[in-house]
């Protein structure tokens, strides 16, 4: 029944770090007033007031993880007591129940349903969704004919109680309407009056001011609702004045794990933004010219390719490709004579590319090339001695403070990971076999949307590279049909210049591509 729940309080921040680092619940939607919770298949939204507030609320757990959700919850938080009791069994649910209180007050309750069973040990991946909400009014029998009309029914055969406990729902959703100072079981806190908006699965919205009084609404969120309309799964943070992000979909399908705004996602051809940052690093430090050719710079792979690092940057090289993006054909072919699991570094790929023909003369014209950023790559590595990967990580990553990003090697993700996913007729199956086993200087990297944030603000302020420096990456050196392209990034064309990546896998956006501008990060 519950798709969304706001809630008000004074203790913002307390209350978003308790939930977030204390009990380690996901936040999937953030602002400058609020943060949202996901809570299985429905959100807690806690927004900022003036006024204090302390409401009743239960999550849905499966009956046969109750003893370790209580474990796991008691390992965090101070459990309520009644009677010398830190639990209940509701019989006439067929339920189990144990209590806490949050630093607003709020009474939380945990009912583990006895009908539903979930294989394995208790995460906050466990919870289920929003059980029950209360709603305290002085006007319980008025606002409940309002709840009944909105085919929300009463539970029992007494009708609403004025002053009762009223169960409005059905199966394992409820709204709770009581009036004012009625003590909470497992809790010395009383029922108090204060506004609140519970949002159903249909679309509709009950909203209770703060008097009490009842106001049916349909939501008006043109942006959310875009959002679900596309099937969007994947993190949206936009920052300018204020910070806005909102986190949708799974990032695990088969255990149900959502998105939140901590998920890291691949973000594939999106970093290859970091390896023309690293080419500009070298070159301002007087070890390497954009006028470098790669036939000197790595005369044993490549001595036919007499190319320029500038040519190789702005993909007009012509030199050959391992997989052409614009023939559109099958990445997963690619794999079948290579396998992806032996693709570990960059210099895994130059059996796939270095004795075929050049496309074209260099300069000559735009052709989007991954092999090209191949043999930058091995030259940041020829230069500096190090690994590629290890060099990005080092030099732009943690300079950045993108502490939760990095080429993680697929069998071997680390926590709060998304997976690809390729769709087949009616299924899926994740893109773990349809890509290489370790990102490098073509594509591959996993970043959360905030660090990137980190990543254009550490750019575009001169950390990462000089001004003098960022003018020439930002600079249209070429340009494909409907954009230009500098050095890594594209660049819009015609009215407000907008700096973007894009990144591509099969899957990894479910065939759509992965936007990230300087002020949005858009991870799907």
């Amino acid at each position: 029944m519950f798709k969304k729940v706001t809630l008000f309080t004074d203790r913002l921040e307390e209350m978003k770090g308790f939930y977030e680092y204390q009990m380690g619940f996901r936040i999937v939607e953030e602002d400058s007033g609020s943060f949202t919770l996901a809570i299985g298949s429905s959100t807690l939204i806690f927004k900022e007031s003036e006024r204090k507030a302390v409401y009743h609320f239960a999550f849905n757990i499966p009956g046969n993880q109750f003893t370790l959700a209580k474990s796991w919850a008691a390992s965090r938080v101070s459990l309520n007591r009644q009677e010398g009791m830190d639990e209940v069994f509701y019989a006439n649910f067929n339920a189990d129940a144990f209590y806490f209180q949050d630093p607003a007050g709020n009474v939380v309750e945990f009912i583990g349903r006895r009908n539903v069973d979930r294989m394995g040990d208790f995460t906050i991946d466990s919870i289920l969704n929003i059980s029950e909400v209360s709603i305290t009014t002085p006007f319980v029998e008025r606002v409940g004919e309002q709840l009944e009309d909105m085919d929300i029914p009463v539970r029992g055969n007494k009708g609403i109680e004025a002053k009762a406990l009223n169960f409005l729902g059905q199966g394992d959703a409820f709204i709770l309407l009581v009036a004012p100072n009625r003590v909470w079981y497992f809790s010395k806190q009383k029922s108090e009056v204060h506004p609140l908006a519970i949002e159903l699965v249909d679309g509709r919205q009950v909203e209770i001011d703060e008097e009490g009084h009842f106001l049916e609404t349909r939501p008006s969120k043109p942006v959310e609702e875009g959002l679900e309309n596309m099937g969007f799964s994947g993190v949206v943070l936009l920052k300018k004045e204020q910070l806005w992000t909102i986190a949708k979909g799974l990032a695990d399908r088969a255990n149900e794990r959502p998105n939140s705004l901590g998920t890291r996602f691949a973000i594939a051809s999106g970093c290859k933004i970091f390896t023309a940052v690293a080419i500009c690093q070298l070159v301002e430090e007087g070890k390497l010219s954009f006028e470098d050719r790669l036939s000197s710079l790595l005369p044993e792979s490549f001595p036919h390719f007499d190319v320029t690092l500038h040519h190789l940057l702005t993909h007009t090289s012509g030199i050959p490709d391992y997989f052409d993006e614009e023939q559109n054909a099958s990445f997963e072919e690619l794999w079948k004579t290579h396998p992806m699991y032996l693709m570990k570094s960059a210099s895994d790929f130059i059996p796939l590319f270095h004795k075929k023909e050049m496309l074209f003369q260099p300069g000559e014209k735009f052709h989007y090339n991954n092999a090209g950023f191949i043999a930058l790559g091995l030259v940041v590595e020829k230069i500096t001695g190090q690994p590629f990967t290890e060099f990005v990580e080092q030099r732009i990553f943690a300079p950045a403070g993108m502490v939760n990003s990095g080429y993680f090697s697929l069998d071997q993700l680390p926590s709060e990971t998304a997976y690809g996913y390729i769709s087949e007729d009616d299924s899926w199956r994740t893109n773990q076999y349809a890509v290489p086993i370790k990102g490098g200087p073509d594509g591959g990297a996993f970043v959360t949307a905030g660090d990137m944030v980190l990543f254009w603000e550490h750019l575009m302020d001169g950390s990462l590279v000089s001004k003098e420096m960022l003018a020439t990456m930002l600079k249209p050196h070429a340009s494909s049909r409907y954009n230009d392209y500098g050095y890594g990034v594209w660049m819009s064309r015609g009215g407000e210049q907008k700096y973007f990546v894009t990144g591509w896998d099969p899957a990894s956006a479910s065939n759509r591509p992965i936007m990230l501008i300087r002020e949005l990060s858009l991870l799907c």
